[in-house]
């Protein structure tokens, strides 16, 4: 504290001393600039998808209105994009809600709800530290599923009662110097209310980052769906298939700012919440692949503290001395993400096949967000509730990029990747501080908009698990863990004749560690099989039987007719096969016989060459 300058702040001091009036300045126009820091609420997401909107009163009765109001689009079960459903809709509506989220819409149902009845893999829902409950867990069926889990707010922190900046002695110091002053001396603003906006607004800005996800989703699998066609089928499968998780944290900031003996005081009451997106892309690459063998996970990671709805600075009068206020703004944030085991611990011989990006690059706002992910070899795609969810299975080697180009205007950032841990930290050193408080376009070139508004930090990195941690045939899963450390600021400037007081501080957020269980690749060694057709008539209806099995219902069969020198290709899981076969008139379709290969033993291999046994129709044996 400037203690030296309390009598010179109270050759200013007014009368009015005895109370002290939280003041928002004058409202501008949208037009003139000034919503985006005393209206940050002005303008809400609502979702363009039909919701039905069932059963929700176990929520707080303001998330029950948010809820009506970001998706005014509502619908019959049926008819829904969305579905918000209640412990009595599961109850109720069980078939059909499952049947909803595999058909792509997106359910919501309450945190202690059993995601498991809509086909849901409950281990998407991340564990945390703090043990916490979410509010709502929203899945969708698309690919190996997507989830989305709100958390409760673990307490609403009450306010700090800090410490007042002037004692009884020095206050009275104050008054006795102050008693020439007339009525003139104070300064008058209107009426703001700290705690009243809070309330109308923290399920606001609950949920626009959770409309926000889904929209963007919805788009994005319309697109994918869209282009697919200009895809190779290995990219096209991973892109459609990849697990994506997000978890939102909700947090509240109380900042007591200061308080004259006889003052009322100020405070600055916040509430924002921080986004965490994984996208992972598992695969497997087979033991036959030598060193390149084992576990390969595919990461895209989104980092957002929403930092609009913890902007509010405002300006209270105390007698002639003025208190601006401003806060929160970001200040910082450490993101350290790892592979670990089901346990928490470290994984051996984890090591990066691609290095995240962007490496330390401050001398640049713009970073490109892309990686060539080219594997060449023996693949095995993903596994969702047990059950490979990569079209074919089975590729021998293809590309997948991810490429986008990003902006972090005016936050600085390093990362740390000399372990498998990857450690981003960013920062903002381009505030400003000053009290000038009249000059709106000054404040917002003083607290950049990432700062006081969104932003994202994007990255993107793929894992290698070896084969001396993870064999063919392995079950085990691993999990991927997060924990974020986040820093807000707030800075008060009194000011009366002179400043007489100025203080920064920094606010941590506790946020709490996040543990997903991840999908695993289907590490099932796989091989194929061509059987040539040598007859001079057509081969069709081409099954694969398991090992002493000739008819009935196949593993699978070929709908493709074959004519003479043609083959019939097949990826199939290592094992003894029996291929079974029609040979049919190409003219007329009509049926000359019906033959078998016995014991056919398909072997996985590191190319197509390596990994294919080939048979012919000729040493096959007739089976009716």
């Amino acid at each position: 504290m400037k203690r030296t300058f309390l009598i010179l702040c109270a050759l200013a001091l007014a009368v009015g001393f005895v109370s002290c009036r939280k003041d928002e300045p004058e409202i501008q126009t949208e037009e003139e600039g000034n919503s985006i820091i005393l209206n940050p609420y002005k303008q809400w997401r609502t979702s363009s998808l039909p919701a039905y909107i069932g059963d929700i009163s176990s929520m707080p009765k303001d998330m029950q209105t948010v809820i009506r109001q970001r998706f005014p689009k509502q619908v019959g079960l049926d008819a829904a994009g969305i579905i918000f459903a209640g412990a009595s809709d599961l109850l109720a509506n069980r078939d059909k809600l499952a049947a909803a989220a595999a058909g792509g819409s997106y359910v919501v149902i309450p945190g202690n709800g059993d995601a498991s009845l809509l086909g849901a893999n409950p281990l998407a829902v991340p564990a945390t530290d703090l043990g916490l409950d979410p509010m709502f867990v929203c899945y969708n069926g698309y690919g190996p599923g997507q989830y989305y889990v709100m958390f409760d707010e673990r307490e609403i922190l009450d306010a700090e009662s800090g410490t007042p900046s002037m004692s009884e002695e020095e206050w009275k110091e104050l008054l006795k110097v102050n008693k020439g002053l007339g009525a003139d001396g104070g300064v008058s603003v209107s009426d703001y209310d700290n705690e009243r906006e809070h309330n109308e607004n923290y399920y606001q800005s609950r949920m626009d980052p959770f409309v926000e996800w889904v929209d963007a989703t919805y788009m994005e699998r319309q697109f994918i769906k869209a282009s697919s066609s200009d895809y190779d089928n290995l990219r096209e499968n991973i892109e459609q298939s990849g697990q994506r998780l997000a978890a939102n944290y909700p947090f509240t900031l109380n900042k007591y700012i200061d308080q004259a003996t006889f003052s009322d005081p100020d405070f600055l009451n916040k509430s924002g919440s921080i986004t965490v997106e994984f996208r992972v892309y598992p695969l497997y690459m087979l033991s036959s692949n030598g060193d390149k063998a084992g576990d390969y996970y595919g990461v895209v990671s989104t980092v957002t503290p929403h930092n609009q709805s913890m902007w509010g600075p405002y300006a209270a009068s105390h007698g002639a001395c003025r208190n601006r206020i401003y806060g929160f703004w970001f200040s910082e944030m450490d993101v350290a993400t790892s592979l670990v085991n089901s346990d928490g611990s470290a994984v051996p011989g984890v090591e990066y096949f691609d290095r995240p990006i962007p490496e330390n690059k401050n001398d640049s706002k713009t970073y490109s967000n892309g990686h060539t992910f080219s594997v060449t070899g023996s693949v095995t795609g993903g596994m969702s509730a047990g059950k490979p969810y990569l079209v074919g299975q089975f590729a021998l080697g293809g590309t997948w990029t991810s490429s986008t180009n990003y902006t972090l205007e005016t936050i600085n950032y390093t990362l740390d990747s000399s372990s498998p841990t990857v450690k981003y930290h960013y920062w903002s050193d381009n505030v400003k501080l000053t009290d000038d408080w009249d000059d709106w376009s000054l404040i917002n070139q003083n607290f950049p908009a990432p700062v006081r508004s969104e932003f994202s930090a994007h990255t993107m990195w793929v894992w290698h698990i070896p084969s001396s941690v993870v064999k063919d045939n392995d079950t085990r899963q691993f999990s991927l863990k997060t924990k974020i450390s986040l820093t807000y600021s707030t800075w008060y400037h009194w000011r009366g004749a002179v400043e007489y007081d100025s203080n920064r501080s920094n606010h941590p957020v506790d946020v709490p560690e996040m543990r997903w269980t991840l999908e695993r690749p289907d590490r099932t060694p796989w091989g194929f099989i061509r059987l040539r057709n040598a007859t001079s008539n057509e081969m069709a209806h081409v099954s694969f039987y398991g090992e002493g099995q000739e008819s009935g219902t196949p593993i699978t069969q070929l709908t493709t007719s074959y004519g003479k020198g043609e083959e019939a290709r097949i990826g199939l899981p290592e094992g003894t096969y029996n291929v079974v076969w029609d040979i049919v008139d190409g003219d007329t379709g009509t049926k000359i016989g019906k033959w078998i290969y016995r014991n056919v033993k398909v072997h996985q291999g590191y190319d197509e060459t390596s990994s294919t046994i080939r048979i012919s129709s000729v040493d096959g044996q007739p089976l009716d």
